[in-house]
C-alpha cells in the first residue's frame, strides 16, 4: 500500500463541492427548460446556489480576524 487511499480521500475533499454545485447548475438549467413553471423555481435555486456560496466564502474571510484574505508579499 502506497497510500492511495489517502489520495482518494483528498480527492474528494477537494473535488466534492465544485461538482455537487456544477451537477445542482446543470439540474436547475435542465429544470428550466423541461418542467415549466416549477421548473424556474428550481432553475433559480439551483443556478443561484454558486453565487451564494460565493458569497458566504467571502463575507466568512471578511469576517475573520487572522488578516486579509489574500497575503500580502513584504517590499524590499
Amino acid at each position: 500500500m502506497h497510500g492511495s487511499s489517502d489520495r482518494a480521500r483528498l480527492w474528494i475533499r477537494v473535488f466534492a463541492a465544485p461538482i455537487l454545485l456544477a451537477t445542482a447548475t446543470i439540474i436547475g438549467l435542465l429544470a428550466a427548460l423541461l418542467w415549466g413553471t416549477t421548473g424556474q423555481y428550481v432553475a433559480w435555486v439551483t443556478v443561484g446556489a454558486p453565487v451564494g456560496v460565493v458569497g458566504w466564502v467571502w463575507m466568512r474571510g471578511r469576517s475573520q480576524k487572522n488578516g486579509p484574505i489574500l497575503p500580502t508579499i513584504p517590499a524590499k
